[in-house]
C-alpha cells in the first residue's frame, strides 16, 4: 500500500507546464506569464497636459502681468506654438512643440479670440511628462506573475497586444456509472440505488474552473466498455488532461479500470488514506495526456480533486507554487483515525481552531481547508494542533 505523500509525488512527476503561447491580452487574463516584459517605449511617449486648459511657455506667462493677455491659436498637429501664444488642450492631450506648462483653464476667463490669464504658471506644471509613468527598457512584469486586470492594462498601455503566458490547461471531466443520471434532465429525480445524481460531474466541472482551467464535462457514462473507449479517445483529441470518477475498483462491474488500462500507462494504486483508498494516475494515447482516476464517492472525488488534482492543475498553468496553504490549528473535536492510515478531514478554520463538518454534501458547503492527520498519528483528542489544507476558494 502506497502512502498518501509517496502517491502525491508520483502523480505531480508525470507532468510539467504546458507550451507558452503568444496569448491575446483578454485570454491572458488569470494566465501566468512565461517570460518578462520590458517597456519597449516611454509611458506616456510624449508631454501630455494634465489638466483641461491652455499650453503655454512658461517664460511668456512669466513675462506678463497678472492678467496677461494672450492670442488664442488653433494648432495644426505637428505645427510649434508660437511665442506669446497659448492653444487650448484637453486633458491627455500631447503639448504642442514649443509649449512647456499648461494654464488651467479655471485660470483664465475662458475667451475667444483673446483669453485672459489671471495666474502665471511654471515650467512643466501642469504636464505629464513622457516617460515619468514608465521609462523604455524597464523590467515591468517578471516571469511566474499571474496576469490580471491592472497588468493587462499595463500591457495595454505599452501597446502590446499579445503576450507570452501558460495557456489554461483544457481538462475533461468523465463520470462513469450507469445508475448516474445528469442532474436537472429528469423531474422528480428518481431515488434509488440505480438512480444517483451525477454529483461529481457538476462539482468537479466547477472546481477545474475554480483552479483556473477551462472544463469539458463529459458524462455520466454508462458502464459500456465500448463507448468509455470511445468517449476517452475522442477526448484526447481536446484535452490537456483527463480526470475521471468511478470505476476503478476490483470488482466486476468497475469496467473503467481495464479500460483505461488498455489505453496507456496507467498505475492504479490502494493509497493509505481516508476518504479515497482507491487512486489511479498515468497517461493515455501517443500525446501522453496526464490522467487522474478518482473514486465515484462524492467525498472521496471532493478529497481527491484537492489532493491531487489542483496542485497539477496549477503546474500545467505554470505556477510555481502548486500546493495550497497550510496552517496549524486546534481541533474543537476528537478525530479517530486508523492505524498507518491518513485521515483528511473537512473542517470549519475559524481564529486558529478547526471544527469538522462532516461528510455530507451539506455539511462540505461548511468547510473551508482539509485536516490532515497523517501516521504515526491516528487518534487526535480535542485541543490539539493539527495541519490544515486551506481551500483556496473557500
Amino acid at each position: 500500500m502506497r502512502s498518501l505523500a509517496e502517491h502525491l509525488q508520483v502523480v505531480m512527476g508525470r507532468v510539467r507546464p504546458l507550451e507558452p503561447l503568444a496569448l491575446p491580452l483578454l485570454d491572458a487574463n488569470g494566465c501566468v506569464l512565461a517570460a518578462d516584459i520590458e517597456a519597449h517605449s516611454d509611458v506616456p511617449a510624449f508631454h501630455a497636459s494634465a489638466v483641461v486648459g491652455y499650453a503655454a511657455r512658461a517664460a511668456d506667462i512669466a513675462m506678463a502681468s497678472p492678467r496677461a493677455v494672450l492670442p488664442l491659436r488653433e494648432l495644426p498637429a505637428g505645427s510649434a506654438l508660437a511665442p506669446g501664444c497659448v492653444v487650448p488642450v484637453g486633458e491627455g492631450t500631447p503639448l504642442p512643440y514649443g509649449s512647456d506648462c499648461v494654464i488651467p483653464a479655471e485660470y483664465t476667463d475662458r475667451g475667444a479670440p483673446i483669453v485672459r490669464v489671471g495666474r502665471s504658471v511654471t515650467r512643466a506644471a501642469n504636464v505629464t511628462l513622457a516617460g515619468s509613468q514608465v521609462r523604455k527598457g524597464t523590467t515591468l512584469l517578471t516571469v511566474g506573475q499571474v496576469l490580471g486586470s491592472r497588468e493587462i492594462a499595463l500591457l495595454a498601455a505599452l501597446g502590446i497586444g499579445k503576450v507570452p503566458a501558460y495557456p489554461r490547461p483544457r481538462i475533461a471531466v468523465i463520470t462513469t456509472g450507469t445508475e448516474l443520471i445528469d442532474t436537472g434532465r429528469i423531474r422528480p429525480m428518481p431515488v434509488g440505488p440505480l438512480s444517483k445524481p451525477d454529483i461529481n460531474g457538476v462539482s468537479l466541472a466547477c472546481a477545474v474552473v475554480e483552479a483556473g482551467a477551462l472544463s469539458y464535462r463529459v458524462g455520466p457514462v454508462a458502464d459500456d466498455p465500448v463507448r468509455l473507449r470511445k468517449i476517452l479517445d475522442d477526448q484526447l483529441g481536446r484535452a490537456d488532461m483527463v480526470v475521471t470518477t468511478g470505476g476503478i475498483g476490483t470488482e466486476p462491474e468497475d469496467v473503467l479500470r481495464p479500460v483505461l488500462a488498455t489505453m496507456g500507462t496507467v498505475d492504479f494504486a490502494f493509497v493509505a488514506m481516508e476518504p479515497g483508498r482507491v487512486q489511479g494516475t498515468g497517461s493515455l494515447g501517443a500525446s501522453n495526456v496526464p490522467l487522474i482516476a478518482l473514486p465515484g464517492e462524492p467525498t472521496a472525488a471532493f478529497v481527491g480533486f484537492e489532493l491531487f488534482v489542483r496542485p497539477v492543475v496549477r503546474r500545467l498553468m505554470g505556477h510555481s507554487e502548486v500546493f495550497a496553504p497550510r496552517v496549524s490549528a486546534e481541533l474543537t473535536e476528537g478525530v479517530t483515525g486508523k492505524p498507518d492510515v491518513t485521515a483528511v478531514v473537512p473542517v470549519a478554520v475559524a481564529e486558529g481552531r478547526a471544527t469538522p463538518v462532516g461528510d455530507g454534501m451539506r455539511s462540505l458547503v461548511r468547510a473551508n481547508g482539509l485536516a490532515v492527520v497523517a501516521p504515526p498519528r491516528t487518534d487526535v483528542a480535542a485541543g490539539e494542533q493539527v495541519t490544515v489544507m486551506m481551500l483556496e476558494h473557500a
